[in-house]
């Protein structure tokens, strides 16, 4: 089975400015060259939209080896702590639908919060 992930940044404005599309940029070709090192996916082509940068990254086999990969290109870029990491995967209940769960930052689980 494949994943998907999408890696969610907040930016300046609704489109961001010139310095988050160069961003952008640098992020697809980094998160690409490092997922494809690792054979843990690729990276698709972002957009900037509704204030968020979303970087589509793909064909994940292995979500937890690819999380390690990802986080260690935005650690890198200092942008760690202000990334949404988002795993997606088939619900097997309805072919139509995608599930999502967040991976990054991390989530307290229920019986934590009791």
């Amino acid at each position: 089975m494949t994943f998907g992930m999408v890696v969610r940044l907040p930016v300046n404005g609704a489109f961001g400015t010139d310095e988050d599309f160069d961003l952008r940029t640098r992020l697809e070709h980094d998160l690409d060259a490092a997922l494809l090192a690792r054979a843990a996916g690729e990276c698709g082509r972002g957009a900037t939209d509704a204030g968020f940068i979303n970087i589509p990254l793909e064909s994940i086999t292995a979500p937890d080896a690819a999380l390690i990969v990802v986080k260690d290109v935005l650690a890198r870029h200092g942008l760690l702590p202000r990334v949404t990491i988002v795993l997606e995967s088939p619900d097997e209940d309805d072919p139509d639908d995608t599930l999502r769960r967040v991976l990054w930052p991390l989530q307290p689980s229920p019986a934590d919060a009791a």
